[in-house]
């Protein structure tokens, strides 16, 4: 019972009581991921291989790790300040992940799950503001 309470203030530093989904991941720290590029950002420099380089330029990162263009395009709109990535990872609980420029997973899409594209728009909306 006490664990659960020494929590509450370093969740809420963290921002871990905003959950936007209710994924083991979402309002953890992002486990640094080896990844294989597919669809680059742009933006982003290709030679990364490990998902915490991808958030050194300080903005919010999608991970699609299974290529699924139905999380790419609810995402769309963000762009401008979400760099959205294709990789692939040894990681198989999860298609899709939505970081914090933190590092903290702010939105997860569990494998062979059905995309609920209102919960990403939701976090993308909490973390990044409306749409440009």
């Amino acid at each position: 019972m006490l664990g659960s309470q020494l929590r509450v203030v370093p969740d809420q530093l963290r921002g871990a009581e905003c959950r936007c989904g209710e994924a083991e991941l979402v309002g953890t720290l992002c486990p640094d991921m080896k990844l294989t590029l597919e669809r680059p950002d742009p933006d982003v420099v290709t030679a990364v291989t490990r998902s915490a380089d991808l958030l050194r330029e300080g903005r919010g990162l999608l991970l699609d790790l299974v290529d699924r263009a139905e999380v790419r395009d609810a995402a769309a709109a963000w762009t401008g300040r979400v760099n959205t990535v294709t990789a692939r990872t040894d990681r198989v609980d999860v298609d899709a992940l939505l970081i914090r420029p933190d590092g903290c997973v702010a939105w997860a899409l569990p494998s062979g799950q059905d995309l609920d594209a209102t919960t990403l728009v939701r976090a993308l909306g909490t973390w990044f503001g409306q749409p440009a």
